[in-house]
């Protein structure tokens, strides 16, 4: 009797787990709103960040027709969604009112290079119920391009590269690049030293959305950046998918690789 009581929970767990409800959300800044929009099913978003659709937003697409909400604390509880999913959005100070009505924060984790971009992604997933999908979003990551023997720099608008520790970084090691910029972090163009080591190769982010206009004085416009790049190979990389830490960070790697292989 007791062996087929042991069979019959054996069998009947896995229909649970199944039947499990998955908890509704809504999502504060546009970088938690990837996540949900990768991740959750449709029916589990109360609403995104006002931001959802904007052209910095990756999966924009996903969000058409799916409700929006402003990042403020009564507008979020109105909803009564089981969960919240931030980066940065909303009041800090709101998060354990939060708690206190049953809502429970994810905060999304920091990463600077691809196992902190999955690492991230199986954790929101596990919040959201949606632990298989994670784990295809992470199994799905392209490898490593192999080692081209090629350093790039990368280059913002505002002047701006990017060195040791920063997502960018291990983009290019996983586009099989070395990175130019020898510092760490973000930090200024020295355009002095451009000017007399020019780069072979760079990766543009210019950041060309609708409503984005940088300073007509920026480093952007300068003649010398211009003139160091003037013979510079030129790859440019999809801006929206450098503004989180998701698992689409290892595509851009693996389009850089591309672009540098269709270039040859």
């Amino acid at each position: 009797m007791m062996r087929w009581a042991l069979l019959f929970l054996l069998v009947a767990a896995p229909v649970a787990a199944a039947d499990e409800v998955r908890p509704t959300v809504v999502s504060l800044d546009y970088c938690a709103d990837q996540f949900v929009l990768g991740l959750a099913d449709r029916e589990q978003v109360r609403a995104l960040s006002k931001d959802a659709e904007r052209p910095f937003s990756f999966l924009r697409k996903r969000a058409v027709d799916l409700p929006r909400v402003r990042a403020l604390a009564e507008d979020v509880i109105a909803l009564q969604p089981d969960i919240v999913v931030r980066s940065w959005g909303g009041d800090a100070r709101a998060l354990k009112f939060y708690e206190r009505m049953g809502i429970r924060t994810v905060q999304i984790g920091y990463a600077s290079d691809m196992e902190g971009a999955a690492r991230v992604t199986r954790e929101v997933a596990a919040a959201l119920g949606q632990t298989d999908r994670g784990e295809a979003l992470v199994a799905a990551m392209p490898h490593a391009a192999p080692p081209t023997g090629r350093s790039a720099l990368y280059v913002t608008p505002g002047g701006v590269t990017a060195g040791k520790g920063t997502m960018v970084d291990a983009i290019m090691h996983r586009a099989g690049l070395d990175n130019a910029a020898t510092g760490t972090g973000w930090y200024s163009l020295p355009l002095e030293t451009l000017v007399m080591q020019p780069p072979g190769l760079a990766l543009t982010a210019f950041f060309g959305f609708d409503d984005y206009a940088f300073d007509q004085w920026s480093v952007s416009r300068h003649p010398a950046l211009a003139y160091a790049l003037k013979d510079a190979d030129l790859v440019t990389m999809t801006e929206s998918r450098l503004t989180c830490p998701a698992w689409f960070v290892a595509d851009e790697a693996q389009d850089v690789a591309a672009a540098l292989e269709a270039a040859q």
